[in-house]
């Protein structure tokens, strides 16, 4: 049964989106479908929207890699050391990770408002201009890229966190010595 389903949601909607990339089908002439070959790969590469898009999911990609992993590495380096508080903060920083996508960007659309959000009111207030943080296309790939990290580091926390945790404590001992 397992099987049947794998193939039938997967296997088979797959083939089927190969087939179709080379032919020119259209939804509401199914019939009347040619093999075209290369040629919509050849539009798609062709279409500036496309490859900026192409290019922006790069760098999306590039930028939240490296710093998520970074962050999320810093972070559990901080609670791996014995504190009272270390409970609190390893549930503040791993609850963005259990929020719904929904409450993160009304969150953040009401944090980066550019005429009343509390993060330009900050900015005024200690004399620089407001910024437009999510209608810049200069400034709107690095806030997308933070709060992607903001959201994300968390889960990565606990994962080096988990990892941290299991190192012996002689191991710790022997690197102090050297």
């Amino acid at each position: 049964p397992a099987l049947l389903i794998l193939s039938v949601f997967l296997v088979i909607p797959s083939i089927m989106a190969v087939y179709y990339a080379f032919t020119d089908y259209y939804l509401l002439t199914p019939d009347l479908r040619k093999f075209v070959g290369f040629d919509n790969f050849i539009k798609l590469f062709k279409d500036p929207i496309f490859l900026k898009s192409l290019s922006n999911t790069l760098k999306f990609v590039v930028l939240v890699i490296p710093l998520q992993i970074g962050a999320a590495l810093g972070l559990a380096l901080l609670l791996n050391k014995k504190r009272k508080a270390n409970t609190f903060f390893q549930v503040a920083y791993f609850s963005p990770v259990v929020m719904s996508l929904v409450v993160i960007s009304v969150l953040w659309l009401y944090l980066l408002n550019p005429n009343e959000g509390m993060i330009n009111n900050v900015l005024t207030h200690v004399g620089l201009p407001p910024q437009p943080f999510l209608t810049s296309p200069d400034q709107a790939i690095f806030t997308i890229v933070f709060v992607s990290v903001w959201q994300g580091a968390g889960f990565q926390m606990l994962i080096f966190l988990a990892g941290l945790q299991n190192i012996p404590g002689d191991v710790y001992e022997a690197a102090q010595l050297d």
